[in-house]
C-alpha cells in the first residue's frame, strides 16, 4: 500500500527520524518507520506528516497544531495546562475496505485517514469533596485524508 503521507519526527536532542516510502525501521530492518519512534517516544517534541501539497504537525512541547505552517490550537472547555505539562504523541492511521461477503475481490477502499495529536493525563482536586485527587486524560487529534 502507497503511504499519501509520510512522517518526520523532531527529538529533544535534534535528532530527526524521517519514514521513507519503503517505510523501513533504521533500528529493526524487520518493522516499520514508526518502531524509530516509539522506541524514543518519551523524547519527542514536533511530529508531522507531509506529501507534496501539505503538511500537518503536532508540537508536543505545548499542544498546538500546525496546517501547512499555520497555528492553531484544539482545545474545548478543557482545563488550562501547566506550562511543563508533559504531550504524549498520538498517531495512528485507519485503512477501511468494504467487502461483500462471498466475493473475490474486493469492492470499494476508501482513502486512509491519518490522525495526530496528543494526550495527557491532569490531576484535579476530588469533586465529591473527599480527599484526593482524580485524574482526568486529555486527548486532542486532527484527522487528515
Amino acid at each position: 500500500m502507497k503511504l499519501s503521507y509520510l512522517f518526520e519526527c523532531h527529538l529533544n536532542d535534534g535528532t530527526l527520524i524521517q519514514q521513507t516510502p519503503e517505510d523501513v525501521s533504521v533500528l529493526d530492518p524487520t518493522r516499520s518507520a514508526y518502531y524509530d519512534v516509539v522506541q524514543r517516544k518519551a523524547d519527542v517534541e514536533v511530529f508531522g506528516i507531509f506529501n507534496d501539497d501539505h503538511t500537518y504537525a503536532v508540537d508536543l512541547r505545548d499542544g498546538h497544531f500546525e496546517i501547512d505552517g499555520v497555528p492553531f490550537n484544539v482545545l474545548s472547555g478543557d482545563p488550562v495546562l501547566a506550562v511543563d505539562q508533559k504531550l504524549e504523541l498520538v498517531y495512528f492511521r485507519r485503512h477501511i475496505q468494504t467487502m461483500v461477503l462471498g466475493a473475490v475481490e474486493m469492492i470499494e477502499e476508501a482513502p486512509t485517514e491519518f490522525f495526530i495529536g496528543w494526550k495527557t493525563t491532569i490531576k484535579t482536586p476530588n469533586k465529591e469533596g473527599e480527599d484526593g485527587e482524580e485524574e482526568e486524560v486529555i486527548t486532542r487529534t486532527i484527522s487528515i485524508k
